[in-house]
């Protein structure tokens, strides 16, 4: 019999976050393979606000988050699914509160960017990590006042990913 190393805590949920992150990405090139850049883009878009839903009400009844009623308990929620879902050095960002229904993200560093640059698709791939956001807004109960866009990674095209995002005001 083979004795294994224990893995701590952070080896274990690293070497699972890579093994998801691996099949995520032979996932979008095979539907781009099988059918179209365009269809795999779609699906993703489609697949990563359903994820955002998904994470979103599995992180509020984890944590016993109720819904946030001001933008300062909203960004304090969406910091909190960022460190969670995506921790640093995966993304590094800045949120900031921009007025009482809208904050701005500011992605320093992104592993979606980093990965599609490296698969040479960077130019070919549209961001589904607004669809993702809209995603998590939604079980919030503040849904993004405009959807997501379908857009090329701002980074890939040499910009700044940064973005005022506004949301509906929670209804009384």
């Amino acid at each position: 019999m083979l004795l294994w190393p224990d893995l701590s805590s952070e080896e274990r949920e690293h070497l699972i976050r890579n093994c998801w992150y691996s099949h995520d990405a032979r996932w979008f090139r095979a539907v781009a393979q099988e059918f179209s850049m365009e269809t795999a883009n779609k699906l993703n878009k489609r697949v990563c606000r359903t994820l955002g839903k998904a994470e979103m009400r599995r992180l509020m009844r984890t944590l016993n988050i109720a819904e946030p009623t001001t933008v300062h308990e909203l960004v304090q929620v969406v910091e909190a699914a960022f460190r969670i879902f995506v921790p640093p050095p995966l993304t590094q960002l800045e949120i900031r509160v921009a007025d009482d229904h809208s904050y701005e993200v500011w992605i320093k560093r992104c592993y979606i960017h980093e990965n599609v640059t490296k698969a040479g698709i960077a130019v070919l791939y549209d961001c589904a990590a607004g669809d993702r956001l809209q995603g998590w807004h939604d079980v919030l109960g503040l849904p993004l006042v405009e959807e997501p866009q379908h857009r090329p990674c701002p980074k890939a095209q040499g910009h700044e990913c940064r973005a005022v995002l506004s949301f509906q005001p929670p209804k009384p």
